[in-house]
């Protein structure tokens, strides 16, 4: 009985490993673990070298009509007590901001490869999906220290199943009083 949910690090670390892969880098080498960047820079912005490709992932909840539906289901434990798993969709927006010669190009590729099937299967198997209206990425340079930065940007929505399972004792007795008035 054991609940289903992601956390929003678990989310995180999911579009970090997957948006490295998407961009043809291996998760695994050292040499790209900054290439995608979870958090912003905590030294102040910008922490790489202009001519460097960086990409910042940015997950949050989003608030949808359908994140408000909730269904309960009983199912029978033993004799005294039922599972109570109440099911629900959270929606979450991931934000990708890429810097850099080829940030177009990048969120260009990490947002058609959205729609792989190796990716929608990662997405499955974490009990995730691509709300498949994803928006084209824009290029918006920005100025920063008298120089223009390349900055590319894109968002895409993603609902996750959430299952939150308790276990709730049968009433077992009722003290019934009928009073006459």
């Amino acid at each position: 009985m054991a609940d289903t949910i992601l956390s929003m690090k678990d989310i995180e670390d999911v579009f970090w490993d997957m948006s490295t892969r998407m961009l043809g880098l291996n998760p695994a080498a050292p040499a790209n673990q900054k290439r995608v960047r979870v958090s912003w820079p905590e030294k102040g912005a910008p922490a790489w070298k202009r001519e460097e490709n960086i990409a910042f992932i940015s997950v949050e909840p989003d608030d949808d009509p359908y994140t408000r539906q909730m269904d309960v289901e009983y199912s029978e434990i033993d004799a005294d007590n039922a599972n109570r798993a109440m099911s629900y969709t959270r929606v979450h927006r991931v934000s990708w901001i890429c810097y850099g010669p080829s940030s177009f190009g990048d969120t260009d590729l990490i947002r058609s490869s959205l729609f792989k099937p190796e990716y929608t299967m990662a997405l499955a198997a974490v009990n995730m999906a691509l709300i498949t209206d994803v928006s084209a990425p824009r290029r918006s340079p920005e100025l920063f220290g008298g120089q223009w930065w390349e900055r590319s940007n894109f968002s895409a929505r993603f609902n996750e199943k959430v299952i939150r399972q308790s276990e709730v004792p049968y009433l077992q007795s009722a003290d019934v009083r009928i009073i006459e008035g």
